[in-house]
């Protein structure tokens, strides 16, 4: 079964956008392959090839995304995208987003 993410404009906007060009890859690779729940069933090695980009470039990028952000425009969770789950990940505000309009 094939999935639906909404990608809104204001992504430009937010900090993710200032991240470097890996991790915007593997954010946007993980919103891709996202179900309706928010979850990437994905092992890390798996991801980085969804993502082509090399194993250390999706762990460095996974390591932001489950940092705190100081600078986010989401206080939920201090800021982080992303936590890991058994089989894969879960993205944090997904629900919130796919909700809205």
């Amino acid at each position: 079964m094939s999935g639906f993410t909404k990608l809104f404009s204001s992504i430009v906007d937010s900090t993710i956008w200032r991240e470097d060009d890996k991790t915007r890859i593997v954010w946007v690779t993980m919103l891709a392959k996202s179900d309706r729940a928010g979850r990437v069933m994905a092992s890390i090695p798996g991801l980085a090839d969804a993502a082509r980009v090399s194993l250390e470039e999706c762990l460095a990028a996974i390591g932001k995304l489950s940092s705190p952000d100081k600078w986010s425009r989401s206080t939920e969770h201090e800021g982080r995208r992303i936590e890991t789950v058994d089989g894969g990940f879960r993205l944090l505000n997904y629900v919130k987003y796919r909700e809205l309009r």
